[in-house]
């Protein structure tokens, strides 16, 4: 891990979303666990050496944000929705794909049980531990249940997959609209120092290539609704995006199948139908 500040350390380089730690005089918050089982493990003997964990903060219902809290005896924070979603995933299906990750993982699933969030908000709550506090916003967009994690102390922001800087961004479940809000409510927040959810450490003035580039999508598939393609014919032709930023750590080959997802979601938020209907 990086340290990014005197108390919060970060890791930006393994295959998941970005994680860190907050050292508090009352112990330890984490934001975020590693996707892979052998990565929580190092992490964890890490965090030992540090102190104890209080909380494990989770920002998004994906499975590379929770996967490893269940190597951490500690309590997890996080917004209904991830509690709801984390509860109803199939997890003989997750620990089999998190299985395929490398030889260390399949004797670490062994018993696999998620460690879901026992605390829950709605909208927004304060985490107080020790000499911090955590300011937890819900800010949906890249999912109806994301959350930032404003570390008020150390003007440091956690905005999970709000923010992809610098690697290819994931629409599969999106809402754009609300993701344009999201990054706005970020660029309103006195802290400068972003902790995205995947790539390196940014700042505010990612907003608007971030926000450009979820433009830039909806308006390609709106194109090619315009032009009277069905979304069978969108998701298999419309192959252009994908070459602008590189996958993220661990996300090598993965491009086309993201594509597909991305333009399949997006066909119906142009269109109307599907999950941003029912919204």
């Amino acid at each position: 891990m990086k340290q990014l500040t005197k108390n919060v350390f970060v890791e930006t380089e393994l295959r998941g979303s970005n994680h860190g730690i907050v050292t508090t005089s009352d112990g330890i918050v984490m934001i975020d666990s590693p996707h892979k089982p052998s990565d929580a493990m190092r992490l964890r003997a890490d965090v030992e050496r540090r102190g104890r964990l209080r909380y494990i903060l989770n920002t998004e219902p994906h499975g590379d944000h929770w996967t490893g809290n269940a190597y951490f005896d500690a309590p997890v924070v996080a917004h209904e929705g991830v509690r709801t979603r984390i509860l109803a995933t199939d997890m003989t299906a997750h620990v089999a794909r998190i299985a395929s990750f490398g030889p260390e993982e399949p004797k670490l699933l062994e018993g696999y049980r998620p460690n879901a969030p026992v605390i829950t908000f709605q909208n927004e709550m304060k985490l107080h531990v020790g000499n911090h506090t955590f300011r937890l916003v819900h800010m949906p967009g890249h999912t109806a249940y994301q959350a930032a994690v404003i570390v008020e102390e150390e003007g440091v922001v956690f905005t999970s997959d709000n923010i992809f800087c610098k690697v290819h961004t994931w629409l599969q479940e999106a809402d754009p609209t609300r993701w344009l809000e999201a990054l706005e409510s970020l660029r309103r927040l006195r802290e400068d120092t972003f902790v995205p959810g995947h790539g390196p450490i940014c700042d505010k003035r990612y907003l608007d290539e971030q926000g450009a580039f979820i433009c830039e999508w909806v308006d390609y598939v709106r194109k090619g609704v315009g032009q009277g393609m069905t979304k069978e014919r969108c998701v298999a032709e419309l192959t252009a995006m994908t070459d602008r930023y590189p996958m993220d750590v661990g996300q090598d080959g993965m491009a086309p199948n993201v594509m597909k997802m991305n333009v399949a979601n997006l066909y119906d938020f142009v269109t109307g139908s599907g999950v941003h209907a029912r919204k």
